[in-house]
């Protein structure tokens, strides 16, 4: 009887977690796409010359295009999982090299950091 009741904690209690997570990754994931944006916009004024406008308006603007068109849940034109998890990784990880190019350092390594823990998070969640 003991073990039983045990069992049903325990469960209960993977449930809760389940349901706190599946509310929060997805602000997380919010979080990171709007560093992501930061990120790019950041480097690309960071640039010399003429250019620093050019990249760091004209960068964030294709990233969000492109994000919206191909990648937003709700797109007509939205590519299947695997090939949107592989593109947003890329994009959230080339949004931490970039910070790390203009001498942000501790910044692109957070961006980074926290992009391998979103992914090995969601795909955990996503595995139970």
């Amino acid at each position: 009887m003991g073990r039983r009741r045990a069992e049903t904690a325990t469960t209960t209690r993977n449930a809760g977690l389940n349901a706190a997570a599946g509310m929060l990754l997805p602000a997380v994931g919010f979080a990171l796409e709007v560093a992501m944006l930061a990120s790019f916009l950041f480097w690309g004024f960071r640039q010399p010359g003429p250019w620093n406008l050019l990249l760091g308006i004209g960068l964030p603007a294709v990233v969000v295009v492109a994000w919206g068109v191909f990648m937003a849940p709700k797109s007509a034109r939205r590519l299947p999982p695997g090939p949107v998890a592989v593109a947003s990784l890329a994009l959230f990880l080339l949004a931490g090299l970039a910070l790390l190019a203009v001498g942000a350092t501790i910044l692109g390594v957070i961006m980074m950091a926290a992009t391998v823990l979103w992914f090995t998070a969601s795909w955990v969640l996503q595995r139970r």
